[in-house]
């Protein structure tokens, strides 16, 4: 779609706002310039609070490409992260495992129970989001990046408006983060090349030395932040039997509650990342379990 009726302007004066961003954007292509005037042009529109890039290359750990005014104490939550908290967000499930790309508010690839989710209090909460918006774009190497724009603090959702806007824009902030990241000198290989891919199977099988199919079900369910009542038609089962599962697998794994679960596959993945874990990250975490 060309870029003129993507973005749809009012009159000559929002053209000429389009023209002169893009025309200070393309040339900073592949330089540290090039986020910072991205985010001008978008801001443009609407407000943002706040915004960050993070790159997923390939099948390596994810990076933070660029991150604006971090807030206090925010170094501890990006690490963990990185570190694999990644494998729960539902821009990277939907990017990674559905290969969705394009302009998404966070309430469509979340799960109902998203909020209630132990990720959502500890990440979110934490960070102050209050709404999240982003641009999911594919990558040459077959990685991909997640532009996330932010409302924090004392701001609003994002309005309808605003998001129909930023959806609107979509081809063009994608060819140019596309442009972006092609333009800059390929990562030499290290030994994260690929532990993206090893956390993935981590969190799939975590567990697995000590539940049922059907009680690791439920608790990756649980994860990723859906309810009871969607977990039960997902899995063709009652609430009840869900409840069971839960309980059973919480007894098992020897936590309390979804965040004593949370926190256990947190340090279950760290520890994979560290020592290149294979099979049930659990069972080696403490081998007493299995």
């Amino acid at each position: 779609m060309p870029i003129y009726r993507a973005m749809r302007p009012k009159n000559m004066s929002d053209l000429a706002t389009i023209s002169d961003h893009i025309a200070r954007v393309l040339p900073e292509a592949g330089t540290q310039r090039f986020a910072p005037l991205l985010l001008e042009l978008l801001r443009a529109w609407m407000p943002i609070d706040e915004a960050c890039i993070v790159i997923y290359p390939g099948t390596a750990a994810p990076v933070i490409a660029y991150r604006e005014q971090p807030l206090p104490g925010d170094r501890p939550n990006l690490d963990s992260f990185i570190g694999g908290t990644f494998l729960l967000d539902p821009y990277y499930a939907a990017a990674s495992r559905e290969r969705r790309f394009g302009f998404f508010p966070l309430h469509e690839l979340a799960p109902r129970g998203f909020r209630s989710s132990e990720y959502y209090r500890t990440y979110y909460r934490f960070s102050g989001i209050i709404d999240e918006c982003g641009y999911l774009t594919p990558l040459t190497d077959g990685g991909f990046a997640n532009l996330s724009l932010a409302r924090t603090g004392d701001s609003n959702v994002f309005e309808r408006t605003s998001l129909k806007q930023l959806r609107d824009m979509t081809p063009l902030v994608q060819t140019l983060m596309q442009q972006h990241w092609q333009a800059l000198p390929a990562a030499e290989e290290n030994s994260s090349t690929s532990l993206r891919t090893q956390l993935e199977a981590a969190l799939t099988h975590f567990g697995a030395s000590v539940l049922t199919a059907r009680e690791q079900q439920t608790v990756q369910a649980i994860l990723h932040g859906h309810t009871g009542k969607a977990i039960a038609a997902d899995l063709g089962i009652s609430v009840e039997t869900v409840k069971l599962h839960r309980k059973n697998a919480y007894r098992k794994i020897g936590v309390r509650n979804q965040s004593e679960l949370f926190y256990t596959v947190i340090q279950a993945l760290k520890h994979c990342s560290d020592n290149q874990v294979d099979g049930d990250p659990l069972a080696r975490l403490n081998p007493t379990r299995s």
